[in-house]
């Protein structure tokens, strides 16, 4: 169900609905509930002289509509780092390293820092 199209079409049914009987709709109800949508597209049906059958068969088509996705997140690793990740995996993927951890060197020189 393209959910926003629905939604747009539903509000143009009430304001119909009101103006043409007296009567409007629930709008979440018409895109909830199939039973209560199908009885409310066919009274759209059933006035003539109106837009009510465009009405109900934009929203029927609306309701066979893939749903419309939001565009993915894009991944936080970017530069150099997403490069490297998505030529070689990520680095989860590789095996941990086995024994004592190495012995740290100082920034500057060997003798530094003992």
């Amino acid at each position: 169900m393209n959910k926003p199209r629905c939604q747009k079409i539903a509000s143009r049914i009430h304001t119909l609905l009101v103006a043409e009987i007296g009567q409007g709709i629930d709008t979440e109800r018409l895109l909830d509930d199939a039973l209560y949508a199908r009885d409310v597209l066919l009274v759209c049906d059933a006035l003539p002289g109106t837009e009510g059958a465009q009405l109900a068969a934009g929203y029927r088509n609306a309701m066979l509509e893939k749903p419309i996705n939001a565009p993915a997140p894009r991944r936080a690793g970017g530069g150099i780092s997403g490069f490297i990740s998505s030529i070689f995996g990520p680095i989860s993927t590789l095996d941990p390293p086995s024994g004592p951890p190495p012995k740290q060197r100082p920034w500057f020189g060997r003798g530094a820092a003992k």
